[in-house]
């Protein structure tokens, strides 16, 4: 009898890739959209960056956008296949030129998670993180409605895996439809602000130390689910790192500054991240 589960929570990573129109880059980006949201979604922020020499590349998250698997009682992954199949093949995909380019990561949200978890994974390969509107959920840094709101989904998380095998995100309005296992995770982070996966027994707190390359936090100024104290909760993992933080407002953004509007009008982010970039001496 064929393995339908392991058929259905298989699949080759998505890149968008976005070449820099006028010659050869000055390095790479690899972008890690927030949770539930499809790549697409970083369109004009891909655009923008590869306008500045840079080549892009976005990846799709299981489950998410134009991935072929949906998230179900027989379709289930978590962090572990992220971050252990998905980030690094698509980290290889964009090392196979083998040109010495830096190589960053730039994170939304749950993005900026992954890449924090990848960079004191693979300390060496990563030449710098980017972390937009990443905050940590653990609920230790919320207080009010955010925080009751963040109780609330976590309670909600047990109840739906076990009646649905997943979580309809979707129609709860926060972070899509997801598996099971990936909601098990991240509720275990907004429980104790502590770096954990299903299936990978590796510590994965300890080797954050070890990277010690330049780290970029931007923070928008009325963003509800990442405040200060939640993406201070998330840089003060890298002991090591160079860090840079910026908050952004309406009038720098053109929009809301919230945690998801940003992306839609990207200039003020992109001009930060290429300040930066020139600043740390990675890209012109």
């Amino acid at each position: 009898m064929p393995d339908d589960t392991r058929a259905q929570t298989t699949a080759e990573p998505l890149l968008t890739r976005f070449p820099p129109p006028g010659g050869p880059p000055a390095g790479r980006v690899l972008v890690l959209p927030a949770l539930g949201v499809p790549a697409r979604f970083y369109g004009r922020l891909a655009e923008q960056l590869a306008a500045r020499g840079l080549e892009v590349a976005v990846l799709e998250l299981r489950g998410t956008g134009e991935s072929p698997l949906t998230p179900a009682r027989h379709c289930d992954f978590g962090f572990r296949e992220l971050l252990d199949e998905d980030i690094p093949a698509a980290l290889r995909t964009l090392r196979a030129a083998r040109d010495g380019l830096p190589l960053w990561m730039l994170g939304h949200s749950l993005g900026g998670h992954l890449a924090v978890i990848t960079a004191g994974r693979m300390p060496d390969e990563i030449d710098g993180l980017m972390l937009v509107a990443c905050g940590s959920p653990w609920r230790g840094a919320y207080a009010g409605a955010t925080r009751r709101r963040l109780d609330a989904i976590c309670a909600l998380i047990p109840v739906c895996n076990a009646l649905l095998g997943y979580y309809p995100g979707h129609r709860l309005g926060f972070g899509g439809r997801q598996p099971r296992t990936i909601m098990r995770d991240w509720r275990a982070l907004a429980r104790s602000n502590r770096y954990a996966a299903a299936g990978i027994r590796e510590d994965l707190e300890a080797g954050l130390a070890r990277f010690a390359g330049p780290v970029l936090s931007l923070r928008m100024a009325d963003d509800d689910f990442a405040p200060q104290a939640a993406t201070r909760a998330v840089t003060a993992k890298l002991p090591a790192a160079s860090l840079t933080e910026a908050v952004l407002d309406g009038a720098a953004l053109g929009t809301a500054a919230d945690h998801f509007r940003w992306a839609r009008q990207p200039d003020a982010v992109v001009t930060r991240i290429a300040e930066w970039m020139q600043k740390a001496g990675a890209a012109s």
